[in-house]
């Protein structure tokens, strides 16, 4: 038995999806005619939004720094199965690679709506991060053990419910109205619709035919219109960038630099940056009492995520990227 506050959140989103539909029984969408103030600064290096302070982290990370803060706790209450070793950058990945608009997810995470960066391109080219590292098995096996939840089960249960709600408040998860979580939902939601939306933007679209331009050395066939459709079908079949365990080649590298380079050098990354901010300054009335109804503290408890697993984690096998 794994507890965790995923039943929580679970019962917050079926609130969330029947209030968007019997907003739309009613006529919505909305004017998106409230102000919103930004919950972060400028900063297109690291690509932030103004409602950024309101996205979640990741939910394997979040549910890993639990049990991580909560396992003291939980010994002196006779449960003691230390958590196996993790990443915090594997947990991203894999919640990343669960949080995807294709999989019809409307909030997807926020790593889907950011362009490619130089460090990316260098290190990974267009493959995408690496999930070794949430030790995925591991963690399961480890939550499926037999003793494990035999001991959950004879455990005094205010006890083993005093620990984690005290690991909750300690981490900052504590959102017992589920009011942090909506937030966060439609947080991640609008920023993904502005990211959508800002590409079609006429500076954007300009910008986008000087990169294809730039572009053109770099020998790519089947050269999309823009950066926001790469890599290109045959990039993909030609490095297997959709195949974790395929290496990164030189090639693969030189083709992302470029990419990388000829968004900056064409206006591109500040054009779409530009119009993608100026599109979540204001929100529907509705998006803004979600939003309102919670602080925008999420990156700083992001950082205290990161700092527990850095702390707490037992050390990961040095074959794990």
């Amino acid at each position: 038995m794994q507890i965790t506050t995923r039943v929580a959140k679970t019962g917050t989103l079926g609130l969330v999806v029947l209030g968007l539909v019997a907003g739309l029984v009613h006529g919505l969408p909305e004017p998106a005619d409230v102000a919103v103030r930004p919950s972060v600064e400028r900063d297109q290096a690291a690509w932030r939004m103004p409602l950024d302070g309101w996205a979640q982290p990741a939910g394997g990370k979040q549910d890993y720094a639990e049990n991580l803060a909560v396992q003291p706790c939980l010994r002196h209450a006779g449960i003691d199965f230390p958590v196996p070793w993790a990443t915090s950058a594997g947990l991203e990945a894999a919640s990343d690679a669960d949080e995807t608009p294709e999989r019809g997810n409307p909030s997807p995470a926020l790593s889907w709506t950011r362009p490619l960066d130089a460090d990316l391109a260098r290190t990974r080219g267009y493959h995408g991060p690496s999930a070794a590292g949430a030790n995925e098995d591991g963690i399961r096996e480890w939550g499926q053990d037999p003793e494990r939840n035999a001991a959950f089960a004879d455990a005094s249960q205010p006890a083993v419910s005093r620990c984690f709600h005290e690991g909750y408040r300690t981490l900052g998860l504590d959102d017992e109205d589920g009011t942090a979580q909506t937030a966060s939902m439609t947080a991640k939601r609008l920023t993904y619709v502005a990211a959508t939306a800002a590409r079609q933007d006429d500076a954007v679209v300009a910008a986008a035919a000087r990169w294809r331009s730039c572009m053109a050395p770099s020998g790519v066939r089947d050269l999309p219109a823009s950066p926001a459709e790469m890599p290109s079908e045959s990039v993909r079949r030609q490095f297997g960038t959709d195949i974790g365990s395929t290496p990164v080649q030189d090639a693969e590298v030189a083709v992302a630099e470029r990419d990388v380079a000829c968004q900056a050098s064409s206006g591109y990354r500040r054009a779409l940056y530009d119009a993608e901010w100026h599109r979540l300054l204001h929100v529907t009335a509705t998006d803004a009492a979600a939003l309102g109804a919670a602080e925008p503290q999420q990156l700083a408890v992001d950082r205290r995520l990161d700092r527990t697993i850095e702390r707490l984690a037992p050390e990961a096998p040095a074959d794990v990227d």
